[in-house]
């Protein structure tokens, strides 16, 4: 076994995954199975680096259809990635507005919670009462 070829368990620790999520990766096409070298798998720097960059990918909110669809695109050239860049960009602002709307829609949720109740019963005025 080569020292500078990890295997898929010391990839796992690296990338932050688990095992079954590389191997899941794998079965979809994402991240190409290395052959077996004196009975284990070992992943080359490529590898771990690509596993890296979906991780990233996720953290940044791509499902795993569009991570397919992007690095597809990547061999084509920058042109459609950008395009799935831009997309994708739309969308994260798309919900960052909406989550600000959330946020301001509760601090007034908020505010009615600190008022007294108007039928005196105590219960909270936001609730409505149930029959």
């Amino acid at each position: 076994m080569s020292r500078n070829q990890p295997t898929i368990g010391t990839v796992a620790r690296q990338v932050g995954v688990n095992v079954e999520t590389i191997r899941y990766y794998q079965r979809i096409g994402l991240v190409k199975e290395p052959p077996k070298n004196g009975g284990f798998r070992l992943y080359s720097d490529k590898a771990v680096t690509r596993l890296l960059y979906i991780r990233h990918l996720k953290k940044l909110g791509f499902t795993l259809r569009e991570i397919t669809k992007l690095l597809e695109a990547g061999a084509k050239g920058c042109g459609e990635v950008g395009a799935i860049l831009t997309n994708k960009r739309s969308e994260v602002l798309q919900k960052i507005e909406q989550m600000r709307a959330a946020a301001e829609e509760l601090e007034q949720m908020e505010i009615v919670c600190r008022k007294p109740s108007s039928n005196g019963s105590g219960a909270c005025p936001l609730i409505p009462e149930s029959d």
